[in-house]
């Protein structure tokens, strides 16, 4: 969830840090649910995409910005991780092999273990950011 409002960062800016930490604590928690989520329903045939699935943290102006991310930054996981999560399906008829090959039609099925995690969690981490903002606002005494 991402808010582009120049009046909600110049008022966070202005939130004192204590303040400030109970929103980035929601944020943490979130990504750490989200992340043991996804784990938990990733298939698991060797468990190496389930070992892949981790969190990314970054400040960026005034902002923690939090994801979980389904596969290290390589592209042989990156590949794995999106042919699981949207499954993947050859409909072009010039897929040729080398001569005297048989042609590669494969298909697979999805199984989108990052989507499902994102919807569960969706919910969970608006609330956790409603209720960071409300105590941090009733603290400072804007309620």
């Amino acid at each position: 969830m991402k808010v582009n409002s120049k009046g909600v960062a110049r008022a966070f800016k202005e939130l004192p840090k204590k303040q400030r930490r109970y929103i980035f604590k929601a944020i943490r928690q979130s990504v750490h649910e989200g992340v043991r989520l996804a784990s938990t329903m990733v298939p698991k045939d060797t468990g190496e995409l389930s070992r892949g699935i981790h969190a990314k943290f970054s400040i960026e102006a005034n902002a923690l910005v939090g994801s979980v991310e389904a596969a290290p930054p390589d592209a042989a996981s990156q590949i794995k991780a999106l042919s699981v999560e949207f499954g993947r399906q050859y409909k072009r008829g010039k897929r040729q092999p080398p001569s005297g090959g048989r042609k590669f039609t494969g298909k697979t099925e999805p199984n989108p273990f990052i989507q499902r995690a994102q919807s569960i969690m969706g919910a969970k981490h608006k609330g956790r950011i409603t209720r960071a903002m409300n105590k941090a606002a009733k603290e400072v005494g804007l309620k």
